[in-house]
């Protein structure tokens, strides 16, 4: 749009070769990548490309180019550090981001609750006592924990199977973690979209730089991949704190503290289902090798981890979206008009990147066909779960305890199934388990769809 501009008589008015013809030529770049989109959106939800869905076309665009660029940065990070490491290191490294995501559950409970009754605000002083609200619940319970797991450290390593020292270096994930992840969910709520993307580009690039500068001959342990993880995310976290400092106030609202906990506590135990999911790793730990951890990984990443962040993007918005829609049965349909040309589109995608992941990987990761595919068909299955599960959260805690069941069918699946499979067939029979373990969630949450449709 146009900037209104004072008449000349009455302003010192210059005019500016490079703005008139910069605007022309982003609006008509704009306009091409709304041609460019408008072809595959109107052969898929069978409808034209309306206002609506261009402003949400534009807002997840400027988060998938820092969010695409964070990724690919990320990717080169994890190659690098797994061949740098080695399958026993880089398994080290994936088991204590597992046991982590563990403990961080609790941590970030108060996140959803926060995006959904902050982003239906009417005003800026609604959201300051949401955001400030919230974020002072997540400290104080973060504090908390983190005392708890520092003196339990020698029962709770025991319970994981893994070392004290891996343990402890667990806990300090979870908490930076969850410290940024804190920080970058205003961002959404204030569909500050160009800030959460560019935040997202230079975590990736400060862990890819700290761990190259490093790592070396004589330090090749997945603490130097940790310690990245640790200093990428803090500094960002403590940039957004100053970025965001007008809605972090010493504010607590009793009311928002009380809708807050209410909605958590039926999330929790979901939650926490969703978060041992990531219990295969342990359990191939168990049955097999750390060094089939790192292989289970190195194919986990170019897969579930690369459609996890495809949808994160759409994610970004939808949610917030999602949570202001009064016509959540559209959002559904459409979601179940595109899950063909995601599976089209996404599997051999996939599968052709796990195979150029592997290439780079280096000699000791073994690859197979059969366990690209398996995890392929699974990254599907994941995208459409998550769509069904953001849908469900958006619609207030009848729809947590919706998602809070499928969790947990999705971690009895797993867990059943894994350790018949894992002493099997081993890595395959963990990718096989993956798929079974997302596609039972999937077909609850798509019977529950009167309250996955309700406003």
């Amino acid at each position: 749009m146009l900037p209104v501009l004072k008449s000349r008589c009455c302003s010192n008015y210059i005019p500016n070769k490079a703005n008139s013809v910069s605007v022309p030529l982003v609006a008509n770049l704009r306009q091409f990548g709304y041609r460019l989109l408008s072809a595959p959106y109107e052969l898929i939800f069978k409808e034209e490309m309306g206002g609506e869905a261009q402003r949400f076309f534009v807002s997840t665009s400027q988060v998938a180019v820092g969010t695409l660029a964070g990724a690919l940065v990320t990717l080169v990070f994890s190659i690098t550090a797994a061949r740098a490491l080695g399958p026993d290191e880089f398994g080290s490294f994936s088991i204590m981001v597992t046991v982590s995501v563990i403990l961080a559950v609790l941590m970030g409970l108060s996140m959803a609750p926060m995006i959904k009754y902050a982003s239906g605000a009417q005003n800026d002083a609604i959201r300051v006592r949401i955001i400030s609200t919230s974020s002072i619940q997540i400290a104080l319970l973060a504090a908390a924990l983190t005392a708890i797991y520092v003196l339990l450290t020698p029962q709770l390593s025991r319970l994981f199977g893994i070392s004290s020292a891996l343990f402890l270096f667990s806990i300090a994930y979870a908490v930076i973690s969850a410290f940024f992840a804190l920080m970058m969910s205003p961002l959404r709520i204030l569909s500050r979209m160009k800030a959460y993307a560019l935040a997202n580009a230079f975590q990736s690039v400060i862990l890819l730089a700290v761990f190259l500068a490093f790592v070396s001959d004589d330090m090749r342990s997945w603490q130097v991949a940790a310690y990245s993880s640790y200093v990428s995310y803090a500094v960002i976290g403590l940039i957004l704190v100053v970025y965001l400092r007008t809605y972090l106030r010493l504010q607590f609202d009793r009311f928002w503290a009380k809708k807050i906990i209410n909605y958590s506590l039926f999330a929790a135990p979901g939650a926490f289902a969703a978060a041992f999911l990531g219990v295969d790793r342990l359990l191939i730990n168990a049955f097999t090798t750390t060094a089939n951890v790192g292989i289970y990984n190195a194919y986990f990443l170019p897969s579930i981890t690369v459609a996890l962040m495809l949808w994160s993007i759409i994610n970004a918005n939808f949610f917030p979206y999602a949570s202001k829609s009064s016509d959540r049965e559209a959002l559904f349909r459409k979601i179940n008009r595109a899950v063909p040309y995601l599976a089209i589109s996404l599997v051999p995608s996939i599968v052709f990147l796990e195979f150029v992941a592997f290439i780079f990987y280096g000699s000791r990761y073994p690859f197979s066909w059969e366990i690209a595919f398996f995890f392929a068909i699974a990254a599907v299955i994941v995208v459409v779960d998550e769509s069904y599960a953001s849908l469900a959260g958006s619609v207030g805690t009848s729809g947590a305890k919706v998602v809070t069941i499928s969790s947990v069918l999705a971690l009895a699946v797993l867990i059943s199934v894994d350790v018949v499979l894992i002493p099997l067939i081993g890595i395959s029979g963990a990718a096989l388990t993956l798929i079974f373990a997302n596609l039972a969630p999937t077909a609850y949450l798509y019977s529950k769809r009167s309250i996955l449709v309700r406003s």
